[in-house]
């Protein structure tokens, strides 16, 4: 078994070599037609062709000088990113806003300027406190809020911790059934 596959690995390799080292002849017919075989008729000068499927070994890349490279380009985007301003504002509810809700869900819309990328988060605060988790969505839900008032802010939150841009203090009161 090992012998047979030893004489064909013999076999591939001795035929790869052999195209490697195939004669090709070019001529003109008597139509004007160029040809090209690896046989020709007498008198039929031998082309050379270039062997373009070689690799060759490239330079080794100056680590310092990647690293150099990949840090002009992060410092270049932390830069852009500094440069732009973003605001934010809650849309709903607006100020002084009374909202009946039994359940004690409040939905906060916060609009950013520019819009936020998806990489950003915002982050709901309730009462000065950071409620959950920051969120994807510019639509939040705080969701068992008790009755009464109750002041309501988002952060708008980079990829790296920082906040971008703070909304207005918005107060709102909550009006759910209590059973007594």
């Amino acid at each position: 078994m090992k012998l047979t596959t030893f004489l064909a690995l013999l076999l591939c390799t001795y035929s790869t070599l052999s195209f490697a080292e195939t004669k090709i002849y070019r001529w003109v017919d008597s139509q004007g037609k160029t040809h090209f075989a690896d046989t020709a008729p007498p008198g039929t000068p031998q082309i050379t062709v270039e062997n373009k499927n070689l690799v060759s070994n490239q330079e080794p890349v100056d680590t310092h000088q990647a690293q150099a490279a990949k840090k002009n380009k992060q410092d270049l985007e932390k830069v852009k990113k500094e440069a732009v301003k973003y605001q934010a504002e809650i849309v709903y509810p607006q100020d002084d806003t009374a909202i009946r809700s039994n359940e004690g869900t409040l939905e906060i819309n916060v609009k950013t300027t520019p819009e936020k990328e998806s990489t950003q988060l915002l982050q709901l605060y309730l009462d000065g406190q950071a409620l959950g988790s920051p969120q994807i969505s510019p639509t939040i839900r705080a969701l068992n809020v008790d009755r009464g008032t109750h002041q309501v802010q988002a952060h708008l939150i980079g990829e790296d911790g920082q906040v971008l841009a703070t909304t207005q203090i918005v107060t709102v009161h909550l009006q759910r059934i209590s059973i007594k």
